[in-house]
């Protein structure tokens, strides 16, 4: 891809992970936001997305520092296993990724490997002490999602991003499809949730553009 092309799709996931973060923020407030705890919820979604991509992109392409990677996935997981312990929807959604992801195989570094035990470790002990609860049918759907996003991800070609297709598949559209769904059926009482999940998928494809850039100048 064209450095020039790289710089405008880093400055377009910035601004709309930016976007969807104040859009997260109206909606919270619209729906009576009333705790410090939701006050960190999207900027949350946010910082995971691009945490992990980090860890991804250490592991795979080699530009990010490994033992950095490795050392930020401790706390992810503890806080990613924190945030659905008290939040249903983020439970549900949380879950759902953890398990879709499984499915899907992709936990194929020892960052990764080791979020996931944290942050699904953190869920056993929430609902063997009661205090985690979530939608069942809605984490079967974010399953679902999560599993045909990543087998149309992984569709050759679709990396290159020459088509329309390969654009749409590369965004994950299924898992965001599903979220819009919850929201519009009340299983998700605010569409901040669909906002939340926006912002943790651009801010995911915005450090992929940010490595892609960083390899570049490397070669370069």
């Amino acid at each position: 891809m064209e450095r020039t092309d790289l710089k405008v799709r880093t400055a377009t996931f910035a601004l709309l992970s930016i976007s969807c973060l104040i859009a997260s923020y109206l909606f919270l407030i619209i729906d009576d936001m009333d705790s410090l705890f939701q006050l960190l919820l999207p900027f949350s979604y946010f910082a995971l997305g691009m945490l992990i991509k980090y860890g991804d992109q250490a592991y795979d392409v080699g530009c990010f520092d490994r033992r950095k990677a490795l050392v930020l996935a401790f706390p992810s997981g503890l806080w990613f296993g924190y945030m659905m312990i008290n939040d249903p929807p983020t439970a549900a959604i949380g879950i759902g990724m953890l398990l879709g992801l499984l499915f899907a195989k992709k936990y194929d570094n020892r960052g990764f490997i080791i979020g996931f035990l944290i942050a699904i470790g953190m869920v056993i002990l929430g609902l063997l002490s009661g205090k985690l609860s979530f939608s069942i049918y809605a984490m079967v759907l974010v399953i679902g999602a999560t599993y045909v996003d990543e087998l149309v991800n992984d569709i050759e070609g679709v990396d290159r991003l020459e088509t329309l297709r390969d654009r749409i598949f590369q965004q994950r559209p299924f898992l965001k499809i599903a979220i819009f769904f919850l929201c519009v059926v009340g299983t998700f009482p605010s569409f901040a949730y669909l906002f939340m999940m926006l912002s943790f998928d651009f801010g995911y494809a915005l450090v992929d553009c940010v490595s892609q850039i960083s390899v570049g100048s490397r070669v370069g």
